[in-house]
């Protein structure tokens, strides 16, 4: 058991230079898209407005969170042998489990996801017009906005999701996937940036950022340690 913790908890560091490289290559490739992208502006907006005068959805989201583990669980193949969704709380008793399971509510937008499928859909059966995919801008930041809120409140209360991955491990996963999955949204409603570039500018700016650490990450932490070191000496007055 502590070999398992131990080890989620190194995956956990090691994901941390990821989250940088996604950070960075989202500056540069998708927050200038977000200038130009004022209808999903204009969804996220309106969701926390509607946010600032009624009350939260509370039961919509422990239904999608719910949901979404289900989901997941079909994913992977396993059997959901119990669902609860209630104000109160929700639970999912499965035959198989795993962090991306247990994560999931917490980087997939499940309503999100339903929008881009219904809108998928649709534009194969029938010729949609340009007005069409303003209107899907629109509710895709709106619904994008109703995770995130959400999903920030509830990792503030505390879940028994992230207990059971360990917070280490389970904070890079949610953010890493996060801002992937949002700059994946984007990219569906904006003809300025491809999903080709993005993901290989993401791969290229992390592989490089892996790299430098594997060739320079040794003598930084002998640096600091002979730095450490030396100071320590010096405040306790001793001579090698």
């Amino acid at each position: 058991m502590i070999f398992i913790v131990l080890g989620k908890i190194l995956l956990g560091l090691l994901l941390i230079p990821a989250c940088v490289a996604a950070t960075m290559v989202f500056g540069v490739e998708i927050f200038p898209v977000l200038k130009i992208e004022v209808w999903f502006f204009i969804g996220i907006f309106s969701y926390l407005l509607l946010l600032g005068i009624f009350q939260q959805p509370i039961r919509t989201y422990i239904f999608g969170h719910e949901m979404t583990h289900v989901l997941w669980v079909w994913i992977f193949g396993g059997r959901v042998k119990g669902f609860k969704a209630a104000a109160s709380g929700g639970e999912v008793r499965a035959s198989k489990t795993n962090f991306l399971i247990f994560l999931a509510p917490y980087f997939f937008p499940l309503y999100t996801a339903i929008l881009i499928t219904i809108y998928l859909l649709l534009s194969l059966i029938i010729q949609l017009p340009p007005l069409a995919l303003t209107i899907l801008s629109i509710l895709l930041g709106f619904t994008w906005a109703f995770h995130f809120t959400f999903t920030i409140y509830v990792l503030i209360q505390g879940q028994p999701d992230i207990w059971a991955t360990g917070r280490i491990f389970s904070f890079p996963v949610i953010y890493l996937f996060n801002i992937i999955v949002l700059a994946v949204l984007i990219i569906f409603v904006s003809p300025t940036v491809s999903y080709e570039k993005y993901f290989s500018h993401l791969w290229t700016k992390t592989k490089t950022d892996y790299q430098y650490l594997w060739n320079e990450g040794p003598g930084i932490c002998r640096d600091n340690y002979n730095g450490c070191k030396e100071t320590i000496t010096e405040l306790l007055g001793q001579d090698d």
